[in-house]
């Protein structure tokens, strides 16, 4: 945050920021771990991916507190990554479908509810 706040205070117009999530909280995930070959638990418009869109409204609240906006949002970073087993660094598989409904049915509408 100061980072961000520092360069919005020499940059000579708005920050266009955005932010991709590399995966969510581990006890959404189907394999329980952060890396590795894992995706969302459930299907789109449930409790996980209702909770997983509200994490991204609250990362989102609390960068609006330091005074600090988002252009965009992605549903996640590098999504296919989550789909090879054993992948070594923090991902969250997606296929495309998968996060068509997920936007659809979950972070659409919490976005939409929201005051981003």
């Amino acid at each position: 945050i100061p980072i961000l706040q520092a360069a919005q205070a020499v940059a000579k117009r708005p920050l266009s920021l955005y932010a991709s999530p590399w995966t969510s909280p581990v006890w959404m995930k189907t394999n329980g771990a952060m890396t590795g070959r894992g995706t969302l638990k459930g299907s789109p418009g449930d409790k996980y991916h209702r909770a997983w869109a509200k994490y991204f409204i609250r990362f989102l609240d609390e960068y609006a507190k330091h005074n600090l906006t988002f252009w965009a949002v992605t549903a996640g970073n590098e999504p296919t990554a989550g789909e090879i087993v054993f992948y070594p660094f923090q991902c969250l598989g997606f296929s495309p479908e998968h996060q068509r409904d997920f936007i659809a049915q979950d972070l659409g509408p919490a976005l939409a509810n929201s005051s981003h």
